[in-house]
């Protein structure tokens, strides 16, 4: 755990490092830590990176230092990538040279089942113990900072920083959320990849992304609760959970999962029904899939706390019978309510509407004429102003994906205080209308509107979303109803 002394500026410096160390530093190899180097030769750090190696004078042009008790400059963190019996040697170096945070890139600990990885994480811990050093892995690929380009590989393309934070027990979960939230326009603020967490670990970046004033969301891929236990973990959960939304990816889920998570990060197995309690009890979110890590986390981002909803019903609106029946039928599933626009509401649509194959109820279903833009537009108007209705979903055909259609349900949205959820069509099968969502896409992240490939993950999302809502008001947290 982090010591009782340490403030949150202290802790902080692990996403603000000044001084980088990389030992281990080599050009040879073009594989693992190697990535790092020559991102760091554009990055902030260009004048205060010290690669670490003794086989070398240089690297990449760098003065190369022999150990890090040579670099004549204080060291803020230090990457670490040599063999692991190697590893508790440079430990005690960094521990003499009073450097605050070791990141330990290197596997072969406790994830391989071999009791000499387990002793070499005992060593490590016995070497930084009543020292002011801290380990972050072993087995990871450590901090992430949007603000300035601090990422796992330096290549990684980054959005405009927002308010998402995240912590993983994988390297790779993370690279994928990266890559994903670039294409998706999820933006993050801070990011931890800590893999065996075997001194820092979930509890306390869960408390630091807690009192972090610019983060908002929180995310986490977990396995185990690393060097924390279950009961401080939920503690720290608890506190979290009523000022900020945290969703929690639990990997290892099933019998086969838990072996998997064994070898990936040395984790002990622990019953899902542990989590999903916990979760139940502090409102935490618990998704099972990368799908539903990503969908959660955008739709909380976009919709916490700028739209706080009165419940959970939702008006559906949509040219065709079948569409209309199949989005009521998953949102009903997933316990989302599709109440009947008042008599004035149906009224107003029925005057826009022919009386055949229609349905001017909710949900809302504009038959053919409903591919006459005009029509599409004025019946979402209608619906999203109706006081029956919290949310509106649209699931939309490929006749609609064009930007002229979404800068005009987009303007709509910007004149209510309720969000709007966009069902997008598959573009997998049609280059063409992947072309023209690719048009309609920057809209949808220039106006920070809220879209999904899935009816399936939109009603999901939702559901979760209405659950934390309701766990806030049940117990008296007051929420903003719109943050301007």
């Amino acid at each position: 755990m982090v010591p009782k002394n340490l403030s949150f500026d202290e802790f902080d410096t692990i996403f603000n490092p000044k001084h980088i160390a990389f030992v281990g530093a080599s050009e040879k190899s073009p594989f693992g830590a190697m990535l790092y180097l020559s991102a760091f030769k554009t990055s902030k750090w260009v004048n205060t990176f010290y690669p670490v190696n003794p086989k070398y004078d240089k690297v990449l042009d760098w003065k190369c230092y022999s150990s890090v008790l040579d670099i004549p400059y204080p060291v803020d963190a230090v990457y670490i990538s040599v063999k692991t019996q190697n590893i508790p040697t440079v430990l005690r170096d960094c521990v003499k040279k009073n450097i605050p945070w070791v990141i330990i890139f290197s596997s072969g600990f406790s994830e391989t089942g071999d009791l000499t990885g387990l002793e070499l994480e005992r060593e490590l811990k016995s070497i930084i113990q009543n020292s002011n050093t801290r380990i972050i892995g072993p087995n990871c690929l450590g901090p992430f900072n949007a603000a300035d380009g601090m990422a796992f590989s330096f290549a990684a393309k980054i959005n405009t920083p927002g308010q998402v934070s995240f912590m993983s027990q994988s390297g790779g979960h993370m690279s994928q959320l990266l890559d994903t939230g670039y294409k998706r326009d999820i933006r993050f603020r801070y990011g931890i990849s800590f893999g065996n967490q075997i001194d820092l670990n979930c509890r306390d970046f869960l408390r630091h992304f807690h009192n972090d004033g610019k983060t908002k969301i929180i995310a986490a891929y977990l396995e185990s609760f690393g060097s924390t236990t279950g009961r401080e973990f939920f503690l720290e959960l608890k506190t979290t959970t009523l000022s900020k939304p945290v969703i929690i990816w639990k990997g290892g889920y099933t019998a086969d999962g838990v072996k998997a998570a064994f070898s990936h990060t040395g984790a002990i197995a622990s019953d899902l029904r542990l989590w999903e309690s916990m979760a139940k009890q502090t409102g935490a979110m618990i998704v099972k899939d990368n799908e539903e890590f990503w969908n959660t986390i955008k739709c909380f981002e976009l919709l916490f706390p700028n739209y706080i909803l009165n419940g959970r019903n939702v008006g559906i609106v949509t040219p065709g019978g079948g569409s209309s029946v199949n989005t009521t039928d998953l949102f009903n599933y997933h316990n989302l309510k599709i109440p009947e626009l008042t008599k004035d509401s149906q009224d107003k649509i029925s005057e826009i509407l022919p009386y055949e194959n229609v349905n001017v109820k909710n949900p809302v279903d504009l038959g053919a004429l409903g591919f006459v833009v005009p029509v599409f537009i004025s019946c979402i108007e209608i619906t999203v102003n109706d006081p029956n209705i919290d949310v509106v979903v649209i699931p939309l055909w490929p006749h609609l994906i064009y930007t002229h259609v979404f800068q005009q349900m987009i303007n709509i949205q910007k004149s209510t205080d309720k969000p709007f959820i966009f069902c997008l069509p598959s573009i997998a099968d049609s280059s063409e209308l992947a072309q023209r969502f690719s048009s309609v896409k920057k809209i949808l992240h220039a106006e920070r509107s809220l879209y999904f490939f899935s009816l399936r993950d939109a009603a999901k999302s939702l559901s979760r979303y209405c659950d934390y809502i309701e766990f806030l008001r049940a117990r008296g947290v007051e929420i903003s109803e719109k943050e301007k």
